[in-house]
């Protein structure tokens, strides 16, 4: 009788054996799967997305490690322009300056820049077909607290803020990136104390080492933008020419090549409608593009702090779809080009460009 059972016992622990193949192989066989194999799947779908981004048309996108940039980066970081059917591949410049110097090399095809824009358009063909911020602060000429030139204040009595007179500042050296905002106050600046570009020895160099140097005492003026404006601040410089103090508002623009244009309208024009997206979004969340900002900036190599980015964004504002529909796109550079001319720096034939070049199709298209 023991024997019967041991065998009835065998058989049913064969018989749960089978069954619990059969049931695998069954759920294997309708569907359900091993972890083994949602492991591969989940690879293959990975490997298929990365193929599907590899495979969409590619827009070339210049950047700087500036706020000018921060929408570009809106758009990068959330992956917007995948989501719309293309792919940037970002480019990262010091300054306005190399980047035009890449465009005549056409490495890029769009990009947002301030100043730097009017040689653009002037000299490497570039279209402006944007504008993407507004601001009249965080751009200034600074001297040493100990300068005779911070002796002499109100000089014309129309800019009472600005530092300097013609006796004091002719010869001086300034150090700055040519051809870029800092540039342009300058000769703004110049201007209003009754001076010319050729009363002074402007020197080219980029922004942190322009600071490096002055600080040294190889200069004695520096031309400095955010973040470095801020930390001459706090370090006791004195700004003798702010664009606050001249009276301008200064625009930063989407400009874009020629060729580009040709080429690929349909993806400029997608680029286009999420900068103003991304406008709209970083003025309504400043703590997400204070965030964005740092981290931005970080990644580029150009880490600041919080309380300079807090500033930085508090001094400007993004032109939403409102602004852009009651604003003339282009002005501001036209503006730059003639004082530009009027001051020598340009050839008054060019300032044909500025009737040319300016393309407001892809705005008006963006906020319909």
């Amino acid at each position: 009788m023991k024997r019967i059972i041991c065998i009835l016992l065998i058989a049913a622990m064969l018989c749960t054996l089978f069954i619990g193949c059969a049931s695998k192989d069954e759920m294997s066989a309708s569907g359900t799967q091993t972890q083994e194999e949602t492991k591969e799947q989940g690879s293959q779908e990975q490997d298929s997305q990365k193929q599907d981004k590899k495979d969409l048309p590619v827009l070339r996108v210049a950047m700087m490690p500036f706020i000018t940039c921060l929408p570009t980066e809106y758009i990068r970081k959330n992956e917007l322009d995948i989501k719309n059917g293309f792919r940037m591949e970002t480019i990262m410049f010091a300054s306005g300056a190399p980047m035009n110097e890449a465009l005549a090399a056409d490495l890029w095809d769009v990009g947002s820049m301030g100043a730097a824009a009017v040689t653009g358009v002037a000299n490497y063909d570039m279209v402006i077909i944007g504008e993407v911020l507004e601001s009249q602060d965080g751009l200034a000429i600074f001297a040493r607290p100990d300068s005779d030139i911070v002796k002499v204040k109100g000089y014309n009595p129309s800019f009472p803020e600005v530092y300097g007179d013609p006796d004091t500042v002719r010869g001086k050296t300034i150090v700055l990136p040519v051809g870029t905002a800092m540039h342009f106050n300058a000769l703004k600046w110049l201007e209003k104390i009754g001076l010319k570009a050729d009363d002074v020895n402007i020197v080219n160099m980029e922004v942190a080492q322009a600071y490096q140097a002055f600080k040294s005492g190889q200069a004695d003026l520096v031309g400095l933008n955010v973040p470095t404006f801020f930390d001459a601040i706090r370090d006791g410089m004195v700004q003798v020419g702010n664009l606050a103090y001249l009276g301008v508002k200064y625009v930063d623009m989407v400009t874009a090549n020629k060729k580009s244009i040709e080429e690929k309208p349909e993806l400029i024009q997608k680029f286009m409608n999420l900068i103003v997206e991304a406008c709209e979004a970083l003025n309504a969340d400043q703590e997400m593009a204070v965030k964005l900002m740092m981290d931005y900036s970080r990644e580029a190599g150009a880490e600041t702090s919080e309380e300079n980015v807090r500033s930085d964004l508090e001094r400007l504002k993004f032109l939403t779809k409102e602004d852009l529909a009651n604003r003339e796109i282009g002005a501001f550079a036209k503006e730059l080009g003639e004082f530009y001319i009027s001051i020598g720096q340009l050839e008054p034939d060019l300032m044909e460009k500025f009737k040319t070049n300016i393309n407001d199709t892809f705005v008006k298209n963006a906020i319909k």
